[in-house]
């Protein structure tokens, strides 16, 4: 029930997400270009999407890499060994209020 736009990096889906209004960004940490936490950084960074939640959706299960999707302002961090539909749902649901 959601639409959804899909860009091949993510230096494509800032240039986007500055051009349109989204309700939230869904990133996976490893994009070309840019990573996740270098999307959210910089989409944090702009007084015109800082208040867009940003999923990080990975592989990546370290401490440190958590730590980092938070120090950038992730708002969820989901790892796609432990994916679960219902739980990226609920989550998704939560950030959109």
């Amino acid at each position: 029930g959601y639409d959804v736009d899909l860009e091949v990096s993510g230096e494509d889906g800032l240039d986007r997400a500055r051009r349109d209004r989204y309700a939230i960004f869904i990133v996976d940490v490893e994009m070309p270009g840019m990573s996740g936490f270098e999307f959210i950084a910089a989409a944090k960074a702009d007084p015109n999407l800082r208040q867009t939640p940003a999923v990080l959706v990975t592989s990546r299960d370290s401490p440190e890499d958590r730590a980092r999707g938070q120090a950038v302002g992730a708002a969820a961090y989901i790892v796609k060994g432990e994916f679960d539909q219902a739980t990226f749902l609920a989550t998704v649901r939560r950030l959109l209020g």
